[in-house]
């Protein structure tokens, strides 16, 4: 074709030459990318003797998004770069090889542009430094946001972390939590805790300084306050949270509704307990002296101890599904009920439900509610055709895994009380707690939650306390204005499908009805506590919402469960990487939290600063784990010192007093308490605490309540202790009624109307009106001892020993709670419970320094 061409066509070729010279160019730009990518340069590796941010990056994000190992990120890159054929860039380095004749030889080695293992750590130390900068950079983009400081304290590898995140609610009003620090706990005072508070901001503070976000240390985030605070209800992070916002005392924000409903369901489950501890005749004395008698009932599952939830915990550890600590028959469980309702299909009942053991949720770790969540499918499991047929088939076999625990889930299976229990505790699930947790962990502010749900959600207890069978029936549930809609799954649908055969079950049961009376009432009284202040006159209740409060409160979530994602994180972290350096395990937990490796990428100088950020990490890398630990442990070493030095002073002055108590000579008769005054009767009653008497408490509200506790006191150890004149009480301005004519073991004719006790005798019109003068003891009936006028009492009646006004203590009296004025027992309880709280205080100080002296005898024989 060309060659049929004139010289007069050569315009045309020229232009088609130019056409294929600009696709020639087009296509080796093309070549050129691609060869880019298949075989990129070093400089996308490093850059002016450091690796670039892309490819630290790409590591960061190995790291926390992915949750590679440290140690295995160099080889992912080693992996994907075969796989998607690209050819990594290399370099030769000389490199140590072997001493010869005590001498170094080096070989050469062709290495790839990577990262290694002490890079990726590096990494991680730098990622630290960003995550400061993430902060510094958000609290300055919004200066007038209302902030929430949130925090709380955790246990990972021997060391204790304290996680600090800041809270607020962004320009589309979600609310938004980010990290603040996540450091070694070195104290445990509320003073440590703000000390670490303001470390944390003047790190914050200067790293903006560093890298030029501030011209100086901000004093904006230097000094940065707050607008409110969230934790648990613990005395030490409360007075922390206050000096944090620098407020005084008493003036606490509200605390995590999660704790809340903790507690509170914790209370009620303590009452259950007790009315099941009542029933099976146990006490807790019996259970102390007779541990035997009870073992296969009872697993001392922490502070949730009860036979109840020992049985509910057992059988979550038995079936475990994926628990390493399991005993792995939760599988062959699932295999042997799968098999049975296979073979069964069509003979079971559309409404009957044996299976599906993932339904048991994990309870190591969880919260306490978790046992209430697992006690509907428990009582699943306890029925003919499921976990109790195939536990005595295993029985029956002598299968080895978990004997001991299958013989405890068959016996607590097999116990009424303890079903009853069981099916009590997932009666109040189905009723509240479901509720209650769809009404919280949203978006919306505090104020439209709380003050709402708290004041329904004692309504509700209240009511369950007063018709239990309303409970039972469905009739009667907590209905939240403020909960979100419950969405329907199937694990709902089971859940439906065993509630109404726990109703069915529980229908007309006396001890269940009790169990949930018990235990709402218990729960409406721990509500008023751990609620308060949502309730009716508290501070944040809806009558006192006002539109600066709404704004100070707008960065308050209604729960402080992001800090436990914060060590849930951790813990993830340290089972893939063991102990390592504060900074660098920050680095990774922190930096996936808030995602700072995007934040990074985004940065219009990320490149220069990530440089600097290297240099601030690598200047703080210098000082090694040993040398961190040897100033973490001076600093310890002060306090502890310090603590030894407080406990010992303490020990001494209880030395003391307990040597001038002895020296005090103790009274056995009325007559001789008549002359003492103020000190002298506190020392009585002590000297009486010192002899191992209990049921009574030192601190008296008045005076006549002393003697009376006294001789009370005196009479339990001598009945013939009173050696006053008939008609004298012992202490001035007090009278009391002189003994019947007939008293003195003489036979008097019995009058119509009179009432005969003891000696003494009055009418029904008078006993009406009788008063209490003092509570002086507290009994729980053992179903054997007889009380006085009380007689045999039923196991577990709590009875009040009383002295009536006009009558000294020698009129034996006990009455039970509900016949005794409310003011009267909350004074009497609050006295007792001040007196164990001092008591245990006391004991745990004891513990503390015994511990403390034990290590510093270890350290010095080591």
């Amino acid at each position: 074709m060309r060659a049929n061409r004139r010289f007069y066509d050569i315009e045309p070729i020229a232009e088609e030459n130019a056409l294929l010279r600009e696709q020639l160019a087009e296509a080796r730009a093309e070549a050129a990318k691609y060869k880019g990518i298949a075989e990129p340069d070093a400089s996308y590796f490093r850059n002016g003797g450091g690796y670039t941010l892309e490819h630290d990056l790409a590591i960061a994000e190995c790291v926390t998004k992915a949750r590679v190992s440290r140690n295995q990120v160099p080889r992912l890159f080693i992996i994907f770069g075969r796989f998607y054929r690209i050819k990594l860039p290399t370099h030769v380095q000389r490199v140590p090889h072997k001493k010869v004749a005590g001498k170094m030889t080096y070989v050469e080695r062709t290495l790839l542009y990577v990262g290694g293992k002490t890079h990726v750590k590096e990494v991680c130390a730098v990622l630290n430094q960003a995550h400061k900068l993430q902060v510094g950079v958000q609290l300055l983009e919004s200066p007038n946001d209302s902030y929430c400081y949130i925090s709380d304290g955790a246990e990972s590898l021997q060391t204790d972390y304290l996680a600090q995140l800041l809270s607020h609610r962004d320009a589309s009003g979600k609310l938004q939590t980010i990290a603040l620090d996540l450091s070694t706990l070195h104290g445990k005072s509320s003073e440590a805790q703000c000390a670490a508070f303001r470390e944390s901001m003047r790190a914050v503070a200067e790293i903006c300084r560093d890298l030029n976000v501030t011209t100086a240390v901000e004093p904006m985030l230097l000094n940065f306050t707050p607008s409110s605070s969230m934790n648990d209800r613990a005395a030490p992070a409360r007075k922390a949270a206050r000096l944090v916002r620098g407020v005084a005392e008493g003036e606490d924000d509200p605390t995590c509704a999660h704790h809340g409903i903790v507690n509170i369901f914790e209370g009620g489950r303590k009452e259950i307990d007790k009315v099941l501890k009542a029933a099976m005749n146990i006490t807790e004395e019996q259970s102390a002296a007779d541990a035997a008698k009870i073992k296969n009932m009872r697993t001392h599952v922490g502070w949730f101890s009860s036979p109840s939830c020992s049985l509910i915990y057992q059988t979550v550890k038995y079936t475990a599904l994926f628990s390493s600590k399991g005993y792995a028959v939760g599988s062959k469980f699932r295999q042997w009920i799968l098999t049975q309702l296979a073979a069964q299909e069509g003979d079971i009942p559309g409404d009957q439900l044996l299976g599906s053991v993932e339904d048991l949720l994990a309870i190591c770790g969880s919260r306490d509610y978790v046992f209430f969540m697992n006690a509907a499918v428990t009582e699943r499991f306890s029925q003919d055709g499921s976990l109790l047929t195939f536990l005595e088939e295993e029985d029956t076999m002598g299968a080895e895994a978990g004997g001991k625990l299958r013989k405890s889930i068959l016996l607590g299976f097999r116990s009424d009380y303890i079903m009853a229990a069981v099916r009590a505790m997932a009666l109040i699930c189905d009723s509240a707690l479901w509720e209650l947790l769809r009404a919280i962990g949203s978006d919306t502010h505090i104020l439209d939650i709380l003050p709402v749900m708290w004041p329904e959600t004692l309504a509700f207890f209240e009511a369950a306390a007063a018709a239990p069978s309303k409970v039972v029936d469905g009739s009667l549930t907590l209905s939240l204005s403020v909960a979100r809609e419950a969405k329907v799954t199937p694990r709902a649908t089971r859940a439906a499908i065993d509630i109404a055969r726990i109703r069915e079950k529980a229908a007309g049961d006396t001890i269940i009805e009790k169990m949930l009376s018990s235990a709402f009432t218990a729960m409406a009284e721990g509500t008023r506590n751990h609620a308060s202040e949502f309730l009716p006159g508290g501070n944040f209740c809806s009558e006192k919402i006002t539109d600066e409060l709404r704004q100070r409160l707008s960065g308050m979530p209604t729960t402080s469960t992001s800090a436990e994602r914060t060590f849930a994180l951790g813990r993830d972290h340290d089972q893939r990487a063991g102990a390592c350096r504060d900074d660098t395990r920050s680095g990774a937990i922190l930096g996936a939290m808030d995602n700072t490796h995007e934040f990074m990428r985004g940065r219009e100088k990320g490149e220069e600063e990530w440089r600097m950020l290297r240099r601030l990490a690598r200047r703080g890398m210098k000082e090694t784990m040993a040398e961190k630990r040897i100033a973490a442990g001076r600093v310890a070493a002060t306090e502890r010192n310090a603590k030894l030095e407080g406990h010992r002073a303490k020990q001494a002055a209880k030395k003391k007093e307990l040597a001038r108590l002895e020296a005090i000579p103790l009274a056995t008769r009325y007559s001789e308490l008549k002359g003492m005054v103020g000190d002298e009767l506190v020392d009585q009653l002590r000297k009486h605490k010192l002899l191992g008497k209990k049921g009574f408490t030192v601190t008296q509200p008045n005076r006549e309540a002393y003697f009376l506790q006294l001789q009370t006191l005196l009479l339990e150890a001598d009945p013939a202790a009173n050696d006053l004149e008939d008609g004298d009480s012992g202490i001035t301005g007090r009278g009391i009624r002189k003994k019947s004519a007939g008293g003195g073991g003489k036979r008097k004719k019995k009058k119509k109307g009179v009432i005969y006790y003891m000696d003494y005798e009055w009418t029904q019109e008078e006993e009406d009106d009788f008063e209490v003068s003092a509570i002086v003891g507290k009994v729980v009936a053992d179903g054997k001892a007889t009380y006085a006028n009380q007689g045999k009492a039923k196991v577990g009646t709590v009875l009040y020993r009383v002295v009536w006004k006009d009558f000294p203590p020698d009129l034996v009296w006990y009455e039970p709670e509900d016949n005794l004025g409310e003011g009267y027992l909350k004074e009497y309880e609050a006295r007792v419970a001040a007196e164990a709280a001092a008591d245990e205080e006391s004991a745990r100080e004891d513990a503390e320094l015994e511990e403390l002296e034990e290590a510093e005898a270890l350290a010095r024989d080591e």
